[in-house]
């Protein structure tokens, strides 16, 4: 396929095909996509922007995930025994069940 021929296909002009196979950075992004399309290119974009090839992308985003935190110094409170409940009951005085 000429230049001319893929300029006419994608609806631009032949300086735009030259400058965009030149690598000029002004070239839009639609023109890029549009000439892959005609050339049967496109789905090779796809495969390359898929998120499981880029492993950069995936670690910067599992670094931005909530991290579970924990607070410093706090503890988890003791399970109290039967025989300290049932001399903390005896200390307050708790005789509303008593002859059950």
């Amino acid at each position: 396929m000429t230049q001319e021929d893929l300029a006419q296909r994608i609806g631009t002009s032949l300086s735009t095909v030259r400058r965009m196979e030149d690598g000029y950075p002004g070239t839009a992004l639609h023109t890029f996509l549009r000439a892959l399309h005609v050339l049967g290119r496109l789905e090779d974009v796809v495969k390359v922007m898929a998120l499981e090839q880029d492993t950069l992308g995936l670690k910067l985003v599992q670094e931005q995930l909530p991290q579970r935190v924990r607070s410093a110094g706090r503890k988890k409170p003791q399970a109290r025994s039967s025989e300290t409940m049932v001399k903390e009951d005896e200390a307050a005085g708790d005789d509303e069940f008593e002859g059950f």
